[in-house]
């Protein structure tokens, strides 16, 4: 629904409310349906605590309900800095409770209520940042289209959500909890800068690209300088990633967490693709597609699922390669299929990201070179010289193009303004 209001243009005050309303509705609805399935769920990974610990979280499906809207409308209205305020303050206070009750030997319970707390202050604040104040509710204010849109969309966050956390599933199931310690130790630092860097430029991009024409050049050069942009920040990364992954593992995590490595790197490969891969729901979502957001996310779902499933037989190796060969395989045919009827061409994605994805293979193939050169290398140095390494060739390369040169003296010029 929050995309609903993000997306819809012309959204009045009498909209507004209803979507909060609805919002608070679903949230109400997903605590009890999430409460009720607490004993199925400590009985499938037979742990009786399970219950307790899933009644707790289930609170933060209507806590965050009601500060939905507020979010949403901070988004329309492109007050970034009040909405990520309230994000980094519940992070920080995720951490703080997380930490202090864990060293008072509350053991899982300090990730628990952690979150909790964390949902709590997010929420808050963002109460009393936004601008949005709700009305009662009221009928004939043309909510059909917006809530049919926000129904695809919730579809679609379900199918994507079991999707993306079936291997989690699997492997606690069928592996074992240590073989799923590992492997989420190796997705959650992986997915840290992702996330962290996809976020913002995503959080931008939605509603800009929903006031453009989905037929419009505009349209297609806006997505394309999107993939570019974001090509260029996270493909030197994630490069830089798969060459020291056994380093980074063992100066993050430490020595006991070595077996983290071989996933790390076969993980980095997915992120390599994946960050711009996951733009073809901008496509969908910004030119009012939700049915069609809602059928890609089925197929790619399903496509995933299925390497998940036949992966656990060879462990959780197994899982993270089947991960990477879905997410290679159909990254072309999921694009021509999410950029029918816009502006954008089922190619774009590729022409993009060329160059960052050569460059990135040379950097790939350099630190290689160099890493063998440095036997017997503290490892924190190795780290950190191939790391300036794709650092300084990609600073270079970026500013080599003109429009990169244009782009950048435009961002200082604005913040400069600002």
């Amino acid at each position: 629904l929050s995309s609903a209001a993000i997306q819809k243009k012309g959204l009045t005050s009498a909209q507004q409310s209803n979507l909060f309303w609805l919002n608070v509705l679903m949230g109400t609805f997903l605590t009890i349906v999430v409460a009720s399935a607490a004993p199925l769920i400590a009985s499938f990974y037979d742990k009786p605590e399970l219950v307790k610990v899933t009644l707790v979280l289930s609170l933060s499906f209507i806590i965050t309900s009601f500060g939905t809207q507020h979010g949403a409308m901070l988004v329309r209205r492109m007050q970034f800095a009040r909405y990520s305020g309230a994000k980094i303050a519940g992070a920080v206070a995720t951490l703080i409770i997380s930490v202090v009750l864990a060293l008072k030997g509350y053991s899982y319970w300090s990730l628990v209520w952690g979150t909790v707390a964390g949902t709590v202050v997010t929420t808050a604040l963002i109460l009393v940042l936004s601008p949005f104040r709700p009305g009662l509710p009221s009928r004939g204010c043309g909510m059909r289209e917006l809530v049919g849109f926000g129904a695809n969309v919730t579809a679609f966050n379900f199918v994507n959500y079991f999707g993306r956390n079936l291997d989690n599933i699997l492997i606690g199931r069928f592996v074992g909890a240590d073989a799923l310690g590992l492997y989420s130790r190796a997705y959650q630092l992986l997915l840290f800068p992702i996330t962290n860097l996809r976020a913002p430029i995503l959080s931008v991009a939605f509603p800009a690209m929903s006031r453009l024409d989905s037929k419009s050049e505009d349209f297609r050069r806006y997505y394309c300088r999107i993939v570019e942009l974001l090509a260029w920040v996270t493909m030197p990364l994630m490069g830089w990633m798969y060459v020291a992954s056994d380093e980074i593992i063992n100066i993050v995590l430490g020595p006991n967490w070595a077996a983290v490595g071989p996933i790390f790197s076969i993980l980095a490969i997915v992120g390599f693709i994946q960050p711009i891969a996951s733009l073809r729901g901008l496509i969908l979502l910004s030119s009012g597609q939700a049915r069609r957001n809602l059928y890609a996310g089925l197929i790619g779902a399903a496509t995933v699922s299925l390497g998940f499933v036949i992966g656990v037989y060879w462990g959780v190796l197994g899982v993270a390669w089947s991960y990477a060969c879905s997410i290679w395989v159909f990254l072309i045919p999921m694009q021509f299929y999410c950029s029918k009827g816009t502006s954008v061409r089922g190619l774009d994605i590729a022409r993009a990201a060329k160059i960052p994805f050569l460059l990135s293979i040379v950097q790939i193939i350099l630190c290689q070179i160099m890493k063998q050169n440095m036997c017997g290398v503290p490892e924190a140095i190795v780290v950190g010289s191939l790391a300036l390494l794709v650092l300084t060739m990609t600073i270079v390369f970026y500013i080599l193009f003109p429009e990169n040169r244009k782009f950048i003296l435009q961002s200082f010029t604005s913040l400069r303004l600002n």
